[in-house]
């Protein structure tokens, strides 16, 4: 993502910017799989999820009578887009080898959209996890209310607000070989950055995955002992139920384990090889993907708003047919 966490050096200058994906500076590295290879693949993935976040929205919106996980897969996906929003700003800078042209406000505003809505994204996805376990596990439960899911959504938004406060504090343009670059700059360097890097990849990755993979096993368990009572008469619903966990799961690692293994690794590397830059880049492509994922599983999946999209279509349709035919008369 653009929220890249750097090992800052002043004698190796191993510094990247965090709404850069590129964090190092191309000197040994082909030019060319930056400035068109890199930026051709992240300008697909963000037009793919914006369109695709779009409908989900669209889809959502416009539905009258709401439900719970409704709610739900609104916040995802104005998180997702939001995230993809920024991706423009990385591109320009891959371009650009670097440079910020945008000033120092954007420099922050950027960042903090960038790390705010990954901590969001991922956060939503985890409490959605919770709910499916409320629905099918305990479905009488008076808690699960649109006004509580409501509350729940914006609790995460606040709390990933308050989880990017480091970004809004040190985020700033700083002057490295005669231009601008954007960088997250902690006051201990290399110290505070290991740290950071921890911190972001706890919050972001280790805790959602213990909570989805906890509360996913407890879900197919239930499920399957359900099936037990009743012999073969769900199992289709069983099958349906066990496809669905091990594709959510399985897209989250995916997409964001690579990303968070290798900001680990980049702590120890002092001189980052061509190998390594390129391996960090496609990390930063996967972690990305994954709000492009979200929406497209929605509408590949999810038939009730493939169904909400078409209807619209055909009311509107309808409509202007009935508008022509009645100017005709």
């Amino acid at each position: 993502s653009t929220s890249v966490t750097e090992a800052q050096s002043d004698n190796t200058d191993n510094l990247s910017s965090c709404t850069n994906s590129s964090a190092w500076s191309y000197s040994g590295v082909d030019a060319a799989s930056f400035m068109h290879v890199f930026p051709s693949i992240y300008g697909i993935i963000c037009t793919i999820g914006v369109i695709a976040n779009s409908l989900v929205i669209y889809a959502v919106a416009t539905c009258k009578k709401k439900m719970v996980s409704d709610i739900y897969v609104l916040n995802l996906a104005i998180a997702d887009m939001l995230y993809l929003v920024v991706m423009p700003f990385t591109i320009h800078q891959l371009v650009r080898e670097r440079q910020w042209v945008f000033g120092s406000f954007m420099c922050r505003a950027v960042m903090v959209v960038d790390v705010s809505n990954q901590f969001t994204t991922v956060g939503i996805v985890t409490v959605l996890c919770i709910d499916r376990y409320i629905a099918i596990v305990h479905p009488t439960s008076e808690k699960r209310t649109i006004r509580w899911t409501i509350v729940i959504n914006a609790m995460v938004w606040v709390g990933s607000l308050l989880s990017s406060i480091p970004v809004m504090m040190y985020t700033r343009t700083v002057r490295r070989k005669q231009m601008e670059v954007c960088i997250l700059d902690l006051p201990q360097g290399p110290q505070d950055m290991y740290w950071y890097t921890l911190y972001q990849s706890t919050i972001g990755f280790i805790i959602p995955l213990i909570i989805i993979s906890t509360f996913y096993s407890l879900t197919l368990y239930h499920v399957f002992r359900s099936v037990r009572r009743v012999k073969r008469k769900q199992s289709v619903w069983a099958k349906r139920a066990t496809k669905t966990v091990l594709m959510v799961i399985a897209i989250f690692l995916l997409c964001w384990s690579p990303y968070h293994i290798i900001q680990v690794v980049n702590l120890s590397v002092a001189q980052p090889t061509s190998t390594f830059i390129y391996a960090y880049n496609i990390t930063i492509c996967l972690s990305y993907s994954h709000s492009c994922i979200n929406p497209l599983m929605l509408l590949m999946f999810a038939q009730n708003y493939r169904e909400r999209i078409c209807r619209k279509k055909e009311s509107l349709g309808a409509h202007l047919c009935q508008n022509m035919q009645s100017n005709h008369s």
